[in-house]
């Protein structure tokens, strides 16, 4: 019997990053538990194309884009009243736009919000402006998740009641996701095959820190003649990782492949995994590549160490190219073997599934007590 509950996700969105792939892979999962949800797309106004619909739509995964202009648009709430008229919907908002919109939106109806903070890094006064007002909204709605532990803190000092609060890591595809995925084949990116490849997949900007990376290669460089270092993704620093690269003499050792859809194949196409970020929440390529049971080398931010915890990894501190250099070379000086402990854990923690009946089960207490509330 299906369960009469469903579900709309609201993301605005700029590209396929670390949170759209979660909820890309939430909703099927959640179907398969009897939830039924529809992803409510924003349209961002910076965007020709709109990438998370077009996934959706890729996907078939049920969605709706929603028309808006701007950071505040009152056809968007309008828009948004139109299907909140569904009966038994539940409201799961993904970003500080989809926050606002929604809340205005439900006004005086008694519909449920949920919101995960997947991370609020804020990169400028006007985001920092954005994520204090959503956190205010947060106090207001029936649950927050967050994908860290990191994360409890600032919710709590932002006056999000301890009960409202549910820690649900962010979960993968461990199907997709494996050591036995056909490497891509590094000749098509003019990659030697018997380099030692150190990667990551990033998106080019200043929290992910490809330049710390690009400085912590170029000591790597001196020391292992055949190393090399891909990646994949793309964003605002491409131009200074490629100038830092020419500065440090390693360019014709640096490929940047762009943003990819097929993951699970870069992976194992590398032989050390590198995450140099500044700061995170879960990092999906962390899991990522822990499941392809790549080697790792990581910084501390987020829930990383937590991830590894007990694991033969130790991070380094972020921000210390020095460190990241040391670590890069240990890995790289490891024999070439894969890392099953890696995938294990990630199997028994970090699975879409277990992502999944974690959000199914707090959307039925949510309910429960809305019904308990009423009664």
């Amino acid at each position: 019997m299906r369960d009469e509950l469903h579900v709309f996700h609201v993301r605005s969105s700029a590209g396929l990053y670390g949170a759209e792939y979660v909820i890309l892979g939430l909703i099927p999962a959640l179907a398969s538990l009897g939830i039924g949800s529809t992803l409510l797309c924003l349209d961002n106004q910076h965007c020709a194309d709109q990438p998370l619909a077009a996934a959706a739509q890729r996907l078939q995964i049920p969605y709706q884009r929603v028309p808006c202009r701007g950071r505040f648009d009152p056809a968007t709430v309008a828009a948004l009243r139109r299907v909140l008229r569904r009966d038994a919907a539940l409201l799961h908002v993904h970003d500080y736009k989809s926050a606002a919109h929604a809340w205005l939106a439900r006004g005086r109806r008694d519909v449920p919000i949920v919101a995960t903070s997947h991370g609020q890094f804020a990169s400028s006064a006007r985001l920092h402006l954005y994520h204090r007002l959503e956190r205010a909204l947060m106090r207001r709605f029936d649950r927050v998740c967050a994908v860290s532990e990191a994360m409890r803190p600032l919710l709590l000092r932002a006056g999000v009641a301890a009960a409202r609060i549910a820690l649900i890591e962010n979960g993968i595809d461990t199907g997709r996701f494996s050591a036995a995925a056909v490497p891509l084949q590094r000749g098509e990116f003019g990659i030697a095959g018997d380099a030692l490849l150190f990667g990551s997949a990033m998106r080019l900007t200043e929290q992910k820190n490809p330049l710390g990376l690009i400085d912590a290669f170029a000591q790597v460089a001196r020391a292992i003649p055949n190393a090399a270092l891909v990646l994949a993704g793309d964003g605002p620093l491409r131009a200074p990782v490629l100038a830092r690269a020419a500065a440090h003499g390693v360019a014709d050792r640096l490929h940047l492949i762009g943003a990819r859809d097929d993951l699970e194949r870069f992976y194992t196409m590398l032989d050390v995994f590198v995450l140099p970020s500044l700061y995170e929440g879960l990092p999906l390529a962390l899991l990522e590549a822990m499941a392809a049971e790549r080697r790792l080398v990581v910084t501390g931010v987020g829930q990383v160490a937590a991830v590894l915890d007990g694991l033969d990894v130790t991070p380094v501190p972020p921000g210390d190219a020095p460190a990241l250099a040391r670590a890069m070379i240990e890995a790289g000086r490891m024999p070439a073997a894969t890392m099953p402990a890696l995938r294990e854990r990630v199997v028994e923690r970090f699975s879409l599934a277990r992502m999944a009946a974690a959000y199914a089960a707090l959307y039925r207490d949510v309910r429960r007590c809305r019904e308990r509330a009423a009664a």
